[in-house]
């Protein structure tokens, strides 16, 4: 090969690498950007999805009241208080954590159920979402943290002798469990659809779709640029020595969070809990497949088990 032949060889080999190096970057930035800015929905479409599937009922006949916390470095969430008009002098509270894209009414189809059982709600749009200023979204990790400022508030707000508890649906729900590794004053967690690890599940995506190989790339962009990282987002990291009470509730036909990370999480929490998998339900489908009655009777013997326990205690 003459040297101009190997000279122009050369010449399209680190042309060709640089491409795919500016492409391979492009694609990184783009991957860390949009899982930190999710495109969410709006309020008024998650009310009307939710009346229109039943799963909400009509806002106007529960009492509601709107107000901010500030959460992880002083950053706003808005929240609304869905008062129990059943039983006016409930002491008992809810805190519902929605999912990723969604917004605080998309916490709402679980409303009706804790309402039936004697609870009040507190439903608020977890960072970047809803009504709250856009910024990085972690997924769950920096949001444990903003809850754990709410559930602060929460007692601050109606009372230190009030009967608390978390429940949280996919992102919701690895909220409510990662902010257990806190130490929370909570009675109980319903985690319906969570995963163990932002970083495995995200992975799983990429191998399925033949790039598993661009994830470190991606979480790297994600450290260097928005200053977080997937590997930090874990559930199952901060169920290590908890007590909590747990009820996991997963949809058997899920395909994007598999049944199995609700069974490694059971598995790794040290206090009592209960798994139940739910047939022919998708993500986050469990509730809308069972409907109001049925999903109540899953969560209603749960927490009637806690409250005899720490009666006994």
């Amino acid at each position: 090969m003459s040297n101009v032949v190997l000279k122009l060889v050369l010449k399209v080999v680190l042309i060709t690498a640089l491409v795919l190096a500016a492409a391979f970057t492009v694609f990184s930035l783009h991957m860390a950007k949009t899982i930190s800015f999710p495109k969410g929905l709006t309020l008024e479409g998650e009310k009307q999805w939710a009346v229109s599937n039943g799963m909400w009922g009509d806002l106007k006949k529960y009492t509601t009241q709107e107000y901010t916390v500030q959460g992880k470095d002083g950053y706003t969430l808005h929240c609304e208080l869905v008062s129990n008009d059943k039983t006016s002098s409930s002491n008992k509270y809810v805190i519902i954590s929605h999912g990723y894209t969604s917004n605080r009414y998309g916490a709402g189809k679980y409303v009706p159920i804790y309402i039936g059982l004697g609870y009040n709600c507190v439903i608020y749009d977890l960072r970047g979402h809803g009504e709250n200023e856009k910024t990085v979204c972690t997924i769950g990790n920096y949001e444990a943290q903003d809850l754990i400022k709410l559930i602060d508030d929460t007692y601050e707000r109606y009372g230190s002798d009030i009967y608390l508890g978390l429940h949280g649906e996919s992102m919701g729900s690895s909220t409510s469990l990662s902010a257990l590794g806190y130490d929370p004053k909570v009675h109980f967690v319903v985690a319906d659809c969570g995963f163990t690890n932002l970083y495995e599940l995200i992975g799983t995506g990429f191998k399925s779709n033949h790039l598993g190989f661009a994830e470190p790339a991606v979480d790297l962009t994600l450290r260097l640029r928005y200053g977080w990282s997937m590997k930090d987002t874990s559930a199952i990291d901060a169920l290590e020595g908890n007590t909590v009470p747990i009820c996991f509730i997963h949809g058997a036909d899920d395909d994007f969070i598999t049944p199995d990370n609700s069974e490694r999480l059971k598995e790794k929490t040290e206090g009592y809990s209960e798994l139940h998998i739910v047939d022919h339900a998708g993500h986050a489908r469990s509730r809308a497949v069972l409907g109001k009655k049925a999903y109540a009777d899953i969560v209603r013997p749960f927490l009637e088990a806690v409250e005899e326990a720490e009666k006994d205690q």
